[in-house]
């Protein structure tokens, strides 16, 4: 197992990341953090320490317009964080296949799967098509907690937003109120057109894993039966795994204090799921 932190200037700006490597014949997860997630948030580095642990490689990274300008856990340049969206994060997921496949920093890998968790499950599904359109097979995808729309938010915040052209929603661990920009606005309300979720997944081929918490008090459980349901049938290898008794962060937090029995059920079942796609 060799780990690294990286730095690489993409079209979008800098993404910073660190890479899990079991070697050249070993499959490569690219993980998606969530909305106000970043690469060393909370649960990622022991998920990504799991699959080293089962000979699979990861690559973790922050987005390049996340909001945080260096490896902390701040986010200290609202400016980008204003501007960041969906339509930025599937640019840098795209951006970050091409360079695993490419970049002499990583080997090239057997298979390649993407992994989203909460908002980042929306951008990862979004990120397929451009990966694909690019050239690069997927072997799978995975989603955890993910959402399976934009328009969550109540009728109150979108007038409000609407209005403003900004919504700054508070962040309850660094106590900041954070600035919800136009173009995530914009595409919150394309969710039935242009940014519609299921239009992508009813026609994704690819093995897909769709994991949720049933306690989710972030993201409803209701939100990855949904998603499950527009891909069930589209490959006998999908699955879907409900897991008990925890909420979005499977019972962890950040910083991470302790491993949890749930983050580990879940481990193991992707694991072993990953290891039966051709």
């Amino acid at each position: 197992m060799e780990t690294d932190l990286f730095q690489i200037e993409s079209p979008n700006g800098i993404l910073r990341g660190k890479s899990v490597s079991c070697g050249t014949d070993s499959p490569i997860v690219l993980m998606a953090c969530g909305h106000n997630g970043f690469y060393h948030f909370g649960m990622f580095p022991t998920i990504q320490h799991y699959f080293a642990e089962n000979g699979i490689s990861s690559v973790a990274f922050n987005y390049s317009h996340c909001g945080i300008s260096d490896d902390g856990d701040y986010f200290n340049d609202l400016d980008k964080y204003k501007t960041n969206c969906r339509r930025l994060e599937a640019e840098d997921l795209t951006f970050m296949a091409k360079e695993i496949t490419s970049n002499s920093l990583f080997h090239k890998p057997e298979k390649l799967f993407l992994f989203g968790h909460s908002m980042g499950g929306f951008s990862a599904v979004f990120a397929s098509q451009s990966i694909r359109k690019a050239g690069i097979e997927l072997s799978g995808i995975i989603l955890l907690n993910s959402l399976r729309t934009l328009d969550v938010r109540t009728p109150e915040i979108m007038e409000e937003w609407k209005a403003k052209g900004v919504y700054f929603r508070p962040n309850m661990r660094t106590k900041q109120d954070l600035p919800q920009g136009p173009e995530f606005l914009a595409e919150t309300l394309a969710s039935d057109t242009t940014c519609n979720m299921e239009r992508v997944m009813e026609k994704l081929s690819i093995p897909c894993f769709v994991a949720h918490a049933v306690d989710d008090e972030a993201v409803p459980f209701e939100h990855g039966r949904t998603i499950f349901s527009w891909v069930y049938k589209n490959n006998p290898l999908n699955a879907f795994l409900p897991i008990p008794n925890t909420g979005h962060t499977l019972n962890t937090a950040h910083p991470m204090k302790r491993d949890s029995e749930e983050l580990r059920f879940f481990c193991e079942q992707v694991v072993d799921w990953m290891k039966t796609v051709g």
